[in-house]
């Protein structure tokens, strides 16, 4: 379905491998019209563009619908089809049926607030026509995994949901094309793209925000593969669009070489088998580090730890770092009784990582930037594949085939070397591979699962290249070299240290920030549940920017106060400077305390939890006229001017909201969970059919 707008294709959706897509993406567009989205452009009177329509675009084009509540165009803009609603991690482009979600689907709602919202819409919502057979009688519960296709259709259900019940005024435009530039332009941002027309048309939109939402880098092309990187016998990315026909091309006999040994090679290996493999795989890495596997009782649980002692080293050199990681890693061993393949063995080093994240933070604050560095590239194989196991349903499926049984033979390997070249022989239709210290390996194929790149200094991306180098709106992360710097609502920072005020990105080029400022390691960097925090609160940053582009105090609300409470109100109070006695300030600063903790805040979570336009509405009703209540008291109390009034009620109110918003994304709270959870799905799952 093709539809025309100002030369713009809206909701394209090609073939997605799902029947129910494009009539989704048409139904999306009908909702969009009745709002009146398509023809009545000229009322709309602010404009966010996001660049890139995979998971954090198209979550945060939903957070957008959900709390915009005065009238705004939502642009969404992606290159890739296949990726569209998912991205590289759940698109229909780049996923199969067996690929699972390596999280239960009790922990994957797209809505933290509302922690039964996929369980209900699985169990009660979904359309299972195009499913396959074994999930279309499947009842999910707390435990179940989930096939990535699926995620990737409840991200087009709730999408399309949230157009239907967004406020009139507020709609929502799909583009079919590539973001080739972004720049300033006025008090906001012109996005140039080319559509995805044959024409291939190249058109500019003003934007008053633009958040970027372009997803991974490329995958990391290691030296050695320079002279293979154009056979057909390589695989530079098993995410790619066609890459599932390129493992269906694969002999069933063949030898199969996978480098690296993250999540993505037992992506391959799920890959390769479901294409009919049956030959001998081989997962190389230098370290030889692979994730284990979760018990099948496993619960996800949060430790507390004790800060370690090697912290209060006067200096942290990369040597007292290492040496005292190890040492605070076997004491905490000894301390809780662990036991060479028990099943805590099995979870206990993705728990202490979880317990060390604020000092993770501290370390990297008091190091050298270079160490850092040196210490993330030397042990990433170590922390990624320790930071996180995997479900049974993943990990068993390569763990099974390394061990064997009788009249099934072993097919996967793990083997840790070093490569130094690989080349073709044998009339290009074989791989010589050259390791550092052990014999030379023909294989038949090789499949590149390194990971992807993400040093931002010198993307191969054109459109980052041209905000780093050309307009240098942005800068690589300058302690880890992991992404790119940003604001703590992920504001892009310019080269000069400037921080942007409508320019903004959410994904995986905030990992370095998301290690730096809450010391998460991994993938955790660009979990669901850490992007889900970054679009959430984007969005409702992106929506409080609009409402108060006129208002120079409001946007100069320091970053991070919003944390506290208290913090909050000290700062309004001071802010005020009012002549007035120490003991009226204080009673004042109480006074504000008092409102924030027992009434705003709980209306302002009220708010943002409602389920629909209407809750919203009268949530946010009750939360303005008690707000209006509060400062006529307050000015009549303290002898305040209708303007000081004024300001405190607006500073206040967008605090609280800040804050409310900061502690629904608190991960902490998931401790827990499977009671919690379980406890707020309406419609008990039943048994299989």
């Amino acid at each position: 379905m093709e539809t025309q707008h100002s030369t713009m294709q809206v909701g394209r959706v090609q073939d997605s491998g799902m029947q129910d897509h494009a009539m989704q993406s048409k139904e999306m567009h009908d909702a969009a019209m009745q709002h009146g989205s398509m023809d009545s452009a000229a009322a709309v009177t602010k404009r966010v563009t996001i660049v890139g329509a995979g998971f954090s675009g198209t979550l945060t084009a939903i957070r957008l619908l959900h709390f915009a509540d005065s009238p705004v165009e939502i642009c969404l803009i992606e290159r890739e089809e296949g990726y569209r609603y998912g991205g590289l991690a759940f698109g229909q482009a780049s996923t199969i049926w067996e690929h699972m979600l390596n999280i239960q689907a009790g922990r994957i709602t797209l809505r933290r607030e509302r922690p039964e919202d996929f369980l209900e819409w699985a169990n009660e919502q979904a359309d299972r026509s195009a499913w396959p057979q074994k999930w279309q009688y499947h009842a999910f519960g707390v435990a179940c995994v989930v096939p990535r296709r699926i995620f990737s259709q409840y991200l087009a259900e709730r999408l399309r949901d949230a157009v239907a019940d967004a406020d009139p005024g507020v709609t929502l435009r799909e583009v079919s094309g590539e973001t080739i530039d972004v720049r300033a332009e006025g008090a906001g941002y012109a996005v140039k793209y080319a559509d995805a027309s044959p024409q291939g048309g190249v058109h500019h939109l003003h934007c008053d925000q633009v958040i970027l939402a372009t997803g991974h880098l490329s995958p990391v092309q290691a030296p050695f593969y320079h002279r293979i990187k154009d056979s057909d016998r390589f695989l530079a990315d098993p995410y790619a669009p066609g890459a599932q026909d390129r493992f269906r091309a694969v002999g069933p006999d063949e030898t199969v070489l996978v480098t690296g040994s993250a999540l993505s090679s037992f992506d391959a290996v799920v890959s390769l088998i479901h294409a009919g493999h049956q030959g001998q795989i081989l997962i190389c890495s230098r370290g030889g580090h692979m994730h284990g596997t979760y018990p099948v009782d496993h619960e996800h649980d949060i430790w507390q730890a004790r800060r370690p002692p090697f912290l209060d080293a006067e200096k942290l050199t990369a040597e007292v770092v290492v040496e005292g990681i190890a040492a605070e890693y076997a004491h905490l061993r000894d301390q809780h009784g662990v036991e060479q393949g028990s099943a805590l063995d099995a979870v206990f080093p993705e728990r202490v990582m979880k317990a060390w994240e604020p000092y993770v933070i501290e370390l990297i604050s008091r190091m050298d930037p270079r160490d850092v560095r040196m210490l993330l590239d030397r042990y990433k194989s170590l922390v990624v594949t320790n930071r996180t196991s995997t479900v049974r349903e993943i990990g068993g499926v390569v763990r099974s085939r390394m061990q064997g049984f009788n009249g099934a033979p072993k097919t996967v390997s793990a083997l840790s070397a070093g490569i130094q070249d690989m080349r073709l022989v044998e009339d290009g239709t074989k791989i010589r591979v050259v390791f550092e210290d052990q014999p030379d390996m023909l294989v038949d194929r090789v499949v590149n699962c390194l990971g992807n790149n993400t040093d931002y200094e010198r993307p191969d991306h054109p459109l980052w290249n041209g905000l780093v180098n050309g307009h240098k709106y942005a800068q690589p992360q300058t302690r880890t070299h992991r992404g790119i710097e940003v604001g703590a609502h992920g504001q892009l920072v310019a080269a000069n240290g400037e921080i942007a005020r409508s320019l903004f990105c959410v994904g995986p080029m905030r990992q370095g920030d998301e290690t730096t400022r809450r010391g998460r390691l991994g993938a955790f960097v660009f979990s669901i549940g850490t992007l889900r925090n970054q679009c959430f609160d984007t969005a409702t940053e992106v929506l409080r920017r609009l409402r108060s582009a006129s208002d120079e105090e409001q946007m100069d609300i320091p970053d991070g106060i919003h944390h506290c409470l208290v913090r909050s109100c000290d700062w309004i109070v001071g802010d005020l400077a009012l002549p007035a006695k120490e003991r009226d300030v204080t009673r004042l600063r109480e006074r504000l305390l008092g409102y924030a903790r027992q009434s705003a805040y709980p209306n302002a979570v009220d708010y943002l939890q409602a389920q629909d336009r209407t809750e919203r509405r009268k949530y946010r009703g009750i939360l303005n006229d008690d707000l209006a209540d509060f400062g006529a008291a307050v000015a009549r109390e303290f002898g305040l001017t209708a303007q000081q009034a004024q300001r405190t009620v607006s500073m206040l109110t967008t605090l609280v909201e800040k804050h409310a918003v900061h502690n629904l994304c608190d991960i902490t709270k998931l401790a827990g969970w499977d009671a919690q959870y379980g406890d707020q799905v309406k419609h008990a799952p039943k048994k299989d059919a």
